[in-house]
C-alpha cells in the first residue's frame, strides 16, 4: 500500500521536472546559437531552421502523441518523451554535421510533444478534481521557469563551460527523470484499451500544421497565401476523415457547438495569438525606436514572464475553489487591458505605460492559463484527458506561430525607420493583439458551466 501511495506522489514531482526540459533547452540554445553555429558550421539559414525545427515537430506530433498516450498508456509515452529530449541533447553535444544537428532538433520536438501531450493528462488522472488546479498550476509554473531560466542559465553555462554544457545538463537531468518515470509508472493502463491509432488522420493533421508553419515563417512572401490555402485544404481533409473514421484521432463530438472544450481551445488559440508576438515587437521598438539598451529592454520584458511564473500556482489553487470561467474571464480582461495600454503607449508616445501594461498581461495570463486548462480537463471524460491536453498544447503552438507571423508581417508592411514610425508600429500591433485577446475573452465568457 505504501508503494502505491508513493508512486503518484513521486509522479507529481517528476512530471513538472519533465515539463522543464523542453522549454529550458529551447530558450537556452538561443543564447548559445552564435557559438553553436560557429562550432558546427551552421549557415544563417540553417541556424534559423535549427531554432524553429523544435517547434514545428512539437506542433505536428502533439495530437498524435496525446492519442498514443490514451491508447497505449500515458506513463510510458511521457517517459519516452523525456528520454528522447535527453538523448537528442546528448547527441547534440557531440554530432558535428549541421544537418544532423537540425534532425536532432526535429526529434527533440517529438520528445517535447510526448511530455506536453501526456503530462497534464497524467496529472489529472492521478489526483482528484478538488486538487487538479494546484498540480496543473505547479506544472505550468515549472514550464515558465524553464522558459525564463533558459536564457540566463544558458548564457552562464556557455560562458563558463562552453555551449555543450547546456546539452549535457539537459541530458543528465532528462535521463534521470525518464528512468524514474519509467520506474514509478511502469504499468500505466491505456485509457482506451483495444483502440487503434488513426495513421491517416495523424498524417493529414501533420500536413496541415506543417504547411501552416511554413506559411507563418514567410508572411511577406507571395507563396504564403498558397501555403495557407494548402494548409486549409489539408485541415478540411483531416476533419472530413475524422467524421468518417471509426476510431478518429480527435473525437469531434467533444468540439461540437455548446461543448466546453471547444471554447477552452478557441480561447487558448486566440490568447496566444494575441500575446506571444508582443515581446518581439517591443524588443525592436525599444532598442531601435527608443534607444533602450539590451539589458534595460530585457529587464522590462521580464516583467510579464516573472509574474506568470509567480502567480501560476496560486491561480491553479483558486481554480479548485472558484468557478474557472470567472477566473479566465478576469484574466483575459486584464490581458486585454494590458494590450490596450500597449497600443495607447505607442499611439501617444507614452512608453512609461509599458511596465503597467506588461504587468497586466503577466497577471492576466497567469489567471487564464491554469484555470482554462483545468476547465478543459473537467469538460471531458478521463479517457479523453490526453485529447484535451494535446489539443490545448497544439492551440498554444499554433497561436504562437500565428502571433509571430502577424508581428513580422505588420513590421514588414509598416517598415519603421524613425522613432515615430516604431511608435506607430507598436500602436498598430498592440491594437491587433488587443482584438485577438478580446476574441479570447468572448470565447471564454461563452464557455458552458459544464467546463467550470
Amino acid at each position: 500500500m505504501q508503494r502505491q501511495d508513493a508512486a503518484p506522489a513521486a509522479a507529481l514531482a517528476l512530471i513538472p521536472l519533465a515539463s522543464f526540459l523542453g522549454p529550458f533547452i529551447a530558450t537556452a540554445i538561443v543564447v548559445a546559437l552564435p557559438q553553436i553555429s560557429a562550432a558546427r558550421g551552421l549557415t544563417p539559414a540553417q541556424a534559423g531552421w535549427y531554432t524553429s525545427a523544435y517547434f514545428v515537430t512539437a506542433a505536428v506530433f502533439m495530437m498524435p502523441v496525446a492519442r498514443a498516450g490514451d491508447l497505449y498508456g500515458r506513463g510510458p509515452v511521457l517517459a519516452l518523451g523525456a528520454a528522447i529530449i535527453a538523448l537528442t541533447s546528448l547527441l547534440g553535444a557531440v554530432v558535428a554535421d549541421p544537418y544532423a544537428q537540425i534532425a536532432l532538433r526535429l526529434l527533440q520536438g517529438v520528445g517535447s510533444a510526448g511530455v506536453f501531450g501526456t503530462g497534464p493528462a497524467l496529472l489529472a488522472q492521478l489526483v482528484p478534481p478538488s486538487r487538479r488546479g494546484r498540480v496543473i498550476g505547479l506544472n505550468i509554473t515549472v514550464t515558465y521557469i524553464g522558459l525564463t531560466a533558459g536564457p540566463a542559465l544558458g548564457g552562464l553555462l556557455t560562458q563558463a563551460l562552453g555551449w555543450q554544457a547546456i546539452f549535457y545538463l539537459t541530458a543528465v537531468v532528462g535521463l534521470a527523470v525518464a528512468a524514474a518515470l519509467w520506474r514509478v509508472l511502469p504499468r500505466t493502463a491505456a485509457s482506451v484499451p483495444g483502440g487503434r491509432f488513426d495513421v491517416p488522420g495523424a498524417v493529414l493533421l501533420g500536413a496541415a500544421l506543417g504547411l501552416f508553419w511554413l506559411a507563418s515563417g514567410r508572411p511577406q512572401h507571395w507563396d504564403a497565401l498558397l501555403l495557407l490555402a494548402l494548409a486549409g485544404a489539408a485541415l478540411w481533409a483531416f476533419i472530413a476523415h475524422q467524421r468518417r473514421a471509426a476510431q478518429p484521432l480527435i473525437d469531434l463530438s467533444l468540439l461540437a457547438p455548446g461543448q466546453a472544450l471547444r471554447y477552452s481551445a478557441l480561447a487558448a488559440l486566440l490568447h496566444y495569438s494575441g500575446v506571444f508576438g508582443l515581446s518581439y515587437v517591443l524588443s525592436l521598438v525599444l532598442q531601435h525606436g527608443a534607444g533602450s539598451g539590451a539589458a534595460r529592454t530585457g529587464l522590462l520584458l521580464a516583467i510579464q514572464p516573472v509574474l506568470q511564473t509567480v502567480l501560476a500556482v496560486p491561480a491553479g489553487r483558486l481554480a479548485d475553489r472558484v468557478p474557472t470561467r470567472r477566473l479566465t474571464v478576469a484574466g483575459l480582461t486584464l490581458t486585454s487591458s494590458g494590450l490596450a495600454l500597449t497600443a495607447l503607449a505607442g499611439a501617444g508616445g507614452w512608453l512609461g505605460l509599458l511596465p503597467l501594461a506588461l504587468a497586466c498581461i503577466g497577471v492576466g495570463t497567469a489567471l487564464f492559463v491554469p484555470p482554462n486548462q483545468h476547465a478543459a480537463l473537467a469538460a471531458v471524460p478521463p479517457s479523453a484527458f490526453g485529447l484535451a491536453a494535446g489539443l490545448l498544447q497544439t492551440t498554444r503552438l499554433v497561436g504562437q506561430m500565428a502571433s509571430m507571423a502577424l508581428a513580422v508581417w505588420l513590421l514588414g508592411v509598416l517598415a519603421p525607420q524613425r522613432p515615430a514610425d516604431y511608435r506607430l508600429a507598436l500602436a498598430v500591433a498592440g491594437l491587433a493583439f488587443f482584438v485577438l485577446c478580446l476574441g479570447a475573452l468572448l470565447a471564454s465568457a461563452r464557455r458552458p458551466p459544464a467546463g467550470g
